[in-house]
């Protein structure tokens, strides 16, 4: 076999082994000791499905579109809600209002001594006239993210469906749980890191935006007005954007 893929390298122009994406190597090395286990395992137990509402008797505010379905879906909708932010309800829906344009590693991905690079990635097929295209990050010219038609995802969902005692169940759960997210972090950076024009996480400007769409993003009121809080209970009132 070894004889047989040298021929194969001489004979054809480009013999390349593709790399698996990053986060993919991230999960080999991730490590886990029984402390962690029993917080996964915790959260696990304590979790309850967050049911979303519609038709409300009083209607939105703002104006509401309709979520656009990808050809490719994120690894992370394997388990997690297309809207998967719902702890800070002070956030939350701006949080989600992102993830319909950055992907879930962009915010939650960032290995130590790594230099990411950011670009756009399509989320339809090539054929789909229609992009869906989401910031993301790259290394080595490769996305680090996977879809949810990874092996990963396969396993994840199998471990989930098991039958088994519930005890049994969930210490597995929490042992995929704990190595699926050891590599990510929990909290994502806050809103002022992107939104400053002195040391952005992004470089908009790469990324395609105008100088006009720069400001705007750099200089918008609602970041500035969220970076105000500086405690869970804190209250402001909606005048404080006006300043």
């Amino acid at each position: 076999m070894k004889v047989l893929t040298y021929v194969l390298c001489l004979y054809l122009p480009v013999c390349v082994v593709q790399a698996a994406p990053l986060y993919i190597e991230q999960v080999k090395l991730s490590t886990t000791d029984e402390q962690k286990l029993q917080e996964a395992h915790k959260q696990i137990k304590d979790h309850s499905e967050v049911t979303l509402k519609e038709n409300l008797f009083v209607s939105p505010f703002h104006q509401q579109s309709q979520y656009q379905s990808t050809d490719k879906k994120s690894f992370c909708n394997t388990c997690h809600q297309q809207q998967p932010h719902s702890v800070d309800k002070r956030k939350r829906s701006f949080l989600n209002m992102h993830s319909r344009y950055i992907s879930c590693e962009t915010c939650h991905f960032s290995p130590e001594n790594v230099q990411l690079e950011y670009r756009w990635l399509n989320f339809n097929e090539t054929g789909n006239k229609i992009p869906a295209k989401r910031i993301t990050p790259f290394y080595n010219k490769e996305a680090v993210l996977i879809f949810s038609d990874h092996e990963l995802a396969a396993q994840a969902r199998e471990t989930w469906d098991k039958k088994s005692s519930i005890e049994v169940l969930n210490r597995e759960r929490a042992k995929l749980k704990l190595r699926l997210h050891t590599p990510l972090s929990k909290e994502g950076p806050e809103c002022i890191d992107c939104h400053n024009n002195k040391d952005p996480l992004l470089d908009l400007k790469s990324l395609g935006f105008t100088k006009k769409e720069i400001t705007k993003l750099q200089q918008h009121s609602i970041p500035r007005f969220f970076s105000r809080f500086t405690k869970e209970e804190q209250r402001l009132r909606m005048s404080d954007l006006l300043q």
